[in-house]
């Protein structure tokens, strides 16, 4: 499921798919965040750039041989969330390493920030959580995938985001 399920929603996306799986240095990134990330973002990852969806979410993919922008990228939102911790707005929600911390894996143009949370030891148990621009942090029980395949058709509310998002046939552009 996954990587399909998205690209039957997003037909765009085989657009800008790359001819040939992308060697991304998994390893780095794992000694970098100090975790695994789920498969199915994985196998996003190795078969399409970092891309954007109707120029409004942007996910956060690594380049090959760039790995360390991705890694910053990553960081920077991290201290974003441990700022919003500190003074009491994160609703709870902690950053990564921590215990149930969230990692980030997009944001949006109106900066929302787009997450996986992080509980159970088994990565593939990570579920979606979005902290709105406007203090609403929303979750989807379920992977990175089936949560955009699933707001594209409609059967994932846009919780925290844009009512107008995303429109039915969203526009994919690589970044």
């Amino acid at each position: 499921m996954g990587l399909r399920e998205l690209e039957e929603a997003v037909p765009a996306l085989l657009d800008i798919r790359s001819a040939q799986r992308r060697l991304i240095d998994w390893e780095f990134v794992r000694r970098e965040t100090g975790a695994l990330l789920p498969s199915d973002f994985v196998a996003l990852a190795e078969a399409y750039p970092p891309f954007t969806v109707d120029d409004f979410l942007g996910l956060h993919i690594p380049s090959v041989g760039e790995e360390q922008y991705f890694i910053a990228g990553v960081q920077g939102l991290l201290r974003n969330l441990a700022e919003l911790r500190d003074a009491g707005m994160s609703h709870g929600y902690v950053p990564f390493p921590e215990p149930g911390g969230l990692l980030p894996w997009g944001d949006s143009a109106e900066g929302d920030v787009f997450y996986w949370r992080t509980s159970g030891a088994d990565v593939e148990s990570w579920t979606v959580l979005v902290e709105g621009r406007n203090d609403d942090w929303c979750e989807y029980e379920g992977s990175l995938t089936p949560y955009l395949a699933g707001m594209v058709r409609g059967t994932v509310p846009p919780d925290g985001l844009p009512p107008d998002f995303p429109r039915p046939t969203p526009v994919i552009e690589a970044d």
